[in-house]
């Protein structure tokens, strides 16, 4: 039987050898490795870099031509009526009435007025948002309804919002004095409204 301590023809013992040997296996093991990695990763960034060459030079398929981007909230729509719709009936529509001006209790008065012609009589307050005789401001689903407050005022400034019910704020400016005249207001609850802007 060999002895493992003897020493090795180049004055090593054998335990000596086989632990370089292995020292040896080891590191062109890890050397393999890193250079399959490195080989992968290599090829990777090749593939990245040629598609990327390629997306640059692709022809843009509508040259000059830039999409269009929106910020912010998208401007609400309002739901266009059908052909021949006239205003809403006045005890379906819900009214706040808000005071522009400097006269005190105006806007309960102007409430009541028209809570008097079948109007429901929401919010009474000021504001500071009047301008001209009146502003009638309403959402998507209430163009009929601010018609039919519109058909009361005789004269006033419409704009759109987004609240998401029907009702409608009278916003009362210096220009204004009174509901318009009982007749004419139910002439005008009678008359096809004008179709909206946006609807065909």
């Amino acid at each position: 039987m060999s002895d493992p301590h003897r020493t090795h023809p180049y004055g090593r013992s054998a335990d000596d050898v086989r632990r370089r040997d292995l020292r040896a296996r080891r590191t062109r093991r890890f050397r393999i490795t890193q250079i399959a990695v490195f080989s992968v990763a290599a090829v990777m960034l090749l593939g990245v870099g040629a598609y990327a060459i390629g997306q640059l030079r692709a022809p843009n398929p509508a040259p000059g031509v830039i999409a269009t981007k929106t910020f912010g909230r998208a401007e609400p729509e309002v739901t266009c009526p059908e052909a021949g719709a006239v205003p809403a009936a006045p005890e379906d529509v819900t009214v706040n009435v808000l005071n522009g001006t400097g006269r005190s209790g105006f806007a309960g008065r102007v409430s009541e007025s028209l809570a008097d012609r079948g109007y429901t009589a929401g919010k009474v307050g000021n504001t500071s948002q009047a301008s001209g005789a009146a502003v009638i401001v309403y959402g998507p689903s209430g163009y009929l309804a601010a018609q039919s407050v519109l058909a009361q005022v005789g004269t006033a400034e419409l704009t759109l919002d987004g609240r998401d019910d029907a009702s409608v704020d009278l916003l009362l400016g210096d220009g204004f004095s009174d509901l318009a005249g009982s007749g004419a207001a139910e002439k005008a609850l009678g008359t096809p409204v004008a179709t909206p802007e946006g609807c065909g």
